[in-house]
């Protein structure tokens, strides 16, 4: 059908770890041109973060997929040394192979409680 590029965030909430779909990009010309769009975004995608003040890895864990970490300092108020906090992302290229639409929800029904 179609390929697309798919970019995986962690978010992490009081120490609980999850991941979200934070980018589907759609890429014309087949596989070999989302392989080479996935590699290029490996390297320059970033989430609100200053490209050039930022560090990154970059992991090919697979033919098709890639681990991101991004880094930044950050200096706290009163505090004596910087902090480095960092994010990771999961990027990979993933070929469409079905699509349904959700079914549009009913409206409430009116009972006695809803007038």
């Amino acid at each position: 059908m179609s390929w697309y590029v798919l970019v995986e965030a962690n978010k992490s909430w009081s120490g609980d770890q999850t991941w979200e779909l934070v980018e589907k990009v759609p890429v014309e010309g087949g596989r070999d041109a989302a392989l080479a769009q996935a590699e290029e975004m490996s390297r320059t995608y970033t989430r609100g973060v200053d490209r050039e003040k930022s560090g990154r890895l970059v992991f090919r864990t697979s033919p098709t997929s890639w681990l991101v970490e991004e880094t930044k300092s950050h200096w706290y108020e009163n505090a004596s040394s910087p902090t480095t906090l960092s994010d990771h992302m999961r990027i990979c290229v993933a070929e469409l192979v079905m699509t349904r639409e959700a079914v549009p929800a009913d409206p409430p029904k009116k009972g006695w409680l809803r007038r």
